[in-house]
């Protein structure tokens, strides 16, 4: 069974304190902060009608707004993005600067590179009628990446709904280049709004705590996670290595690649 086009909406959740890499939305990646860079990017998207950064800190909400964007503040206190996202998602509802059936998009704040193309086919998954929630994967592009934990790795059954995400390289054998069934996942979430808040009142997970990822708390709840898969390769920035070769990347081809 197939829907009308979702509507969707772009939530991108910033905190300003991290224990690998303090004050990450704020640092520079040449010449604005990664926060201000992920926006820019999300707004190349035309499958969202609109995008907010939704943060703990007045400071990279002054940031935002500085770069024309739109900022809402949510409590310091929440233990993934995902909560925050559902938080903000609360608040727009109440000012009615959302829509109850809109789809949500969760782009994680540290993703300035993610890929516009990806974000539409993300939001496109959401026409068929079962799915509740879906995320972004690519393949991976040489061993040497599975072996990262930094890098997220994620196996999907055949109709292509994740069976699990892990920093560890899965299935057995892949980061040894003996099995092509691992991709590498991509931060960017997209929900039903029910789905988002269900989510929410949900406590995290054992496995989301072992290897702190907030997705992991769908699975163990038995909500199924679409995978949209292309080539949507990513540079995320969790640590000062990360950040390094964002500014390397971004300076050999700027915001466009």
């Amino acid at each position: 069974m197939t829907l009308r086009r979702p509507m969707a909406v772009g939530i991108i959740p910033a905190r300003l304190h991290s224990t690998r890499l303090p004050e990450k939305p704020l640092q520079d990646l040449c010449g604005a902060p990664v926060i201000v860079r992920v926006l820019e990017r999300v707004r190349l998207s035309a499958v969202l009608r609109d995008i907010w950064v939704a943060t703990d800190h007045q400071r990279i909400a002054d940031a935002v707004l500085r770069a024309g964007g739109n900022a809402i503040l949510t409590s310091p206190d929440h233990p993934s993005g995902l909560d925050r996202v559902a938080e903000a998602a609360r608040l727009l509802l109440d000012r009615e600067a959302i829509g109850s059936e809109d789809i949500i998009v969760n782009i994680q704040g540290d993703e300035p590179f993610v890929n516009a193309r990806g974000l539409g086919h993300l939001v496109r998954l959401f026409e068929r009628s079962e799915v509740r929630m879906g995320t972004l994967a690519a393949p991976f592009r040489n061993p040497e990446e599975v072996r990262e934990p930094s890098r997220v790795k994620v196996v999907t059954d055949r109709e292509g709904r994740a069976l699990y995400f892990s920093r560890s390289p899965i299935p057995h054998g892949a980061e040894e280049g003996g099995d092509d069934a691992a991709l590498s996942h991509i931060g960017v979430y997209a929900y039903r709004r029910d789905t988002l808040e269900e989510l929410a009142r949900l406590s995290p997970a054992p496995l989301e705590r072992v290897e702190r990822l907030e997705q992991l708390r769908a699975l163990w709840n038995g909500i199924p996670i679409y995978v949209a898969v292309g080539d949507y390769h990513s540079i995320g920035i969790d640590t000062p290595e990360d950040l390094a070769r964002a500014r390397a990347r971004w300076g050999e081809r700027g915001s466009t690649t």
